[in-house]
C-alpha cells in the first residue's frame, strides 16, 4: 500500500507528466496488445482521479485505435498487411462485414474481447471511419468507466460491499456479453468450415 501511496504522491507532484505518461501508454497499447490496458487504465484512474484518469485513458486509447485503423485501412492491400491475414482473420472479416454499430460497441466495451483484433478486422473489412470511430469511442468509454470506477478509490471501494457487488455484476455482464460475441464468431467460423 505504501508503494501505491508513493505513486499517488508522485502523480500529484508531476501531474502533467503523469497525464502525458497515461495518455501515451494507452496510445501505444493500441499497437502493442501485449501491454495490460486494464492495468494502465486503472493506474491512470488511481493517479489522476476517476474522471481525469478516465478521460486521459479514453483519449489516448481512442487516438491510438483510430491511428491503427487508418494505418491498416490505408495499406490494406500491402504485402506486409496481407501477411497478417490468416484463416482466423479472414473468417472474422466475413462475419464482421455483416455486423454494424452494435457489434463494435459491444466488442470495445468488453475487456474480454481483443480490441486489437477488432480494430484490424474492421480495417480489413474496409469499414468507413465515420461508422467505426463513434462505435469504438462509445464502447471504450463504457469499458474504461467500469475499470476506472473501482481503481479511483480502492480503499473506499474495498470497504463498501455495495460497490463491490455492482462491480462484480458489471464484470459478469461484460464477460457474458463478450463470451456471446466470441461464441457467435466461433459459430460463424464453424458454419463456414462446414460449407
Amino acid at each position: 500500500m505504501e508503494y501505491i501511496q508513493g505513486l499517488f504522491d508522485l502523480a500529484k507532484d508531476y501531474w502533467v507528466l503523469a497525464m502525458f505518461a497515461g495518455l501515451i501508454s494507452c496510445f501505444i497499447e493500441s499497437f502493442l496488445p501485449i501491454l495490460p490496458l486494464i492495468a494502465i487504465v486503472g493506474a491512470n484512474a488511481l493517479m489522476l482521479g476517476l474522471w481525469g484518469g478516465l478521460f486521459i485513458s479514453w483519449i489516448g486509447s481512442g487516438l491510438g485505435t483510430i491511428a491503427l485503423f487508418l494505418l491498416v485501412s490505408k495499406f490494406n492491400d500491402n504485402k506486409l498487411f496481407n501477411k497478417l491475414r490468416n484463416n482466423k482473420i479472414e473468417k472474422a472479416i466475413k462475419w464482421m462485414e455483416r455486423q454494424g454499430f452494435k457489434l463494435l460497441f459491444i466488442a470495445y466495451s468488453c475487456p474480454f474481447v481483443p480490441s486489437f483484433l477488432v480494430t484490424i478486422t474492421s480495417a480489413f473489412c474496409k469499414r468507413e471511419a465515420i461508422n467505426f470511430i463513434p462505435a469504438m469511442l462509445a464502447g471504450k468509454f463504457v469499458m474504461f468507466l467500469v475499470v476506472s470506477y473501482p481503481a479511483s478509490d480502492i480503499g473506499g471501494f474495498i470497504n463498501n460491499p455495495i460497490k463491490i457487488a455492482v462491480f462484480v455484476l458489471l464484470v459478469f455482464l461484460s464477460w457474458t456479453i463478450g463470451s456471446k460475441v466470441n461464441s457467435s464468431l466461433e459459430e460463424h467460423k464453424h458454419d463456414n468450415h462446414i460449407k
